[in-house]
C-alpha cells in the first residue's frame, strides 16, 4: 500500500510517531474528532471565505484530497493563466509530499507569493477594509 505524507500527517507525526503510524496505516482506530476540533475547522473555512472575497479573479482549486493528481493539473494550467489574480488550495508534489497552500497570488512582477491568509485578513481587518 502506498501512503502519502501531507501537513496534518506531518505534524501528528511530530507530536507523536506513533500517531503517524496509525493514521497512516490503520485510520479505522482514530477517535472521533471533538468539538473543538470542528470548531477550530469552521474558523479556517469562514477564513477561507473572506479571503476569496479579497482577491477577485481568484479560482479555488475544489478537488478534494483523494482527487490530489487532478488539483495538481489544475493547478499547473492556473499558473500559466495571467487572468488568474490567485489560486486558493492550490496543490502540488514535491519528493512524495503533498501539499495544498491557502493561497498563492499573482504578484504584479509575474511571480507568485505565498502570503500567510490570515495575515492578510488581520491586516485589512485593522484599517476597516472588512
Amino acid at each position: 500500500m502506498t501512503t502519502t505524507l501531507s501537513k496534518s500527517k506531518y505534524l501528528a507525526g511530530c507530536q507523536c510517531p506513533k500517531r503517524l503510524w496509525l493514521q497512516s496505516f490503520s485510520p479505522e482506530l482514530a477517535a472521533e474528532q471533538d468539538a473543538s476540533v470542528a470548531a477550530r475547522m469552521e474558523v479556517g473555512t469562514e477564513i477561507g471565505r473572506h479571503a476569496h472575497a479579497l482577491f477577485p479573479g481568484g479560482v479555488f482549486v475544489d478537488e478534494e484530497a483523494w482527487q490530489h493528481g487532478k488539483a495538481v493539473a489544475r493547478t499547473q494550467a492556473l499558473l500559466a493563466d495571467p487572468a488568474v489574480s490567485a489560486i486558493f488550495e492550490a496543490a502540488f508534489v514535491h519528493a512524495g509530499v503533498r501539499i495544498r497552500v491557502d493561497m498563492l497570488e499573482h504578484q504584479p512582477d509575474g511571480r507568485w507569493g505565498l502570503p500567510e491568509v490570515k495575515s492578510v485578513l488581520l491586516n485589512w481587518i485593522q484599517v476597516g477594509e472588512l
